[in-house]
This record gives C-alpha cells, structure tokens and sequence, in this order.
C-alpha cells in the first residue's frame, strides 16, 4: 500500500494486491486477488479481481470487473447496480457510464 493511500473501515482486500500512492479505497470495495492499483486512483462500490487499474482511474458503481487492464485516466461509473461480471480492455483517458 502506498504513501498517503487510505483505505476505508470495511474495504475488503485479498493479496496479493499492489495500491500505489494517493489513492482512495472506500470500505464498500473489494480489491484482490492478483490485481494492481495504480497511483491517485478511487474506487468505491465495486469488486476487482485479477485485474491492472492504472493511474488516475475512478471506478465507482456496484459492479464486479474481473480479467481487466483499465489504463491510466480512466473511469467507470455504474448509474444501477449490476452483478454481472464484466471484462475490460480500456485505453488511456476512456469515461463509461453503464
């Protein structure tokens, strides 16, 4: 876990997981196995596994990504809850609301 990084009461983590710096983890996230976070990136709501999040990404939205790469500037915002798993190949600076 990286300097300056938080991780909120109730997040849920599985190593192995890498979190850069400066990044937010709020507690209704789960993070892990096998995956990486890049720096000042916030993820909340959601549950990522297997997977690369790089850099100055926002992930936010009951959703499960599994097998992703999701490149740096990046963001996915979920408006409905939804529980189907999801696969994401996304190049730098892509928005997706679902």
């Amino acid at each position: 876990v990286g300097y300056n990084t938080i991780i909120k009461s109730g997040a849920k983590l599985i190593g192995p997981v890498i979190i850069g710096n400066n990044c937010i983890i709020d507690s209704n996230a789960h993070i892990g196995p096998n995956t990486s976070i890049g720096d000042n990136s916030n993820l909340s709501k959601c549950n990522v596994e297997d997977s690369i999040i790089m850099n100055d990404c926002i992930i936010n939205g009951e959703l499960r990504i599994k097998n992703s790469i999701i490149a740096k500037h990046s963001s996915i915002l979920l408006e409905r809850k939804n529980n189907n798993e999801k696969i994401f190949l996304l190049g730098e600076g892509t928005k997706i609301s679902l």
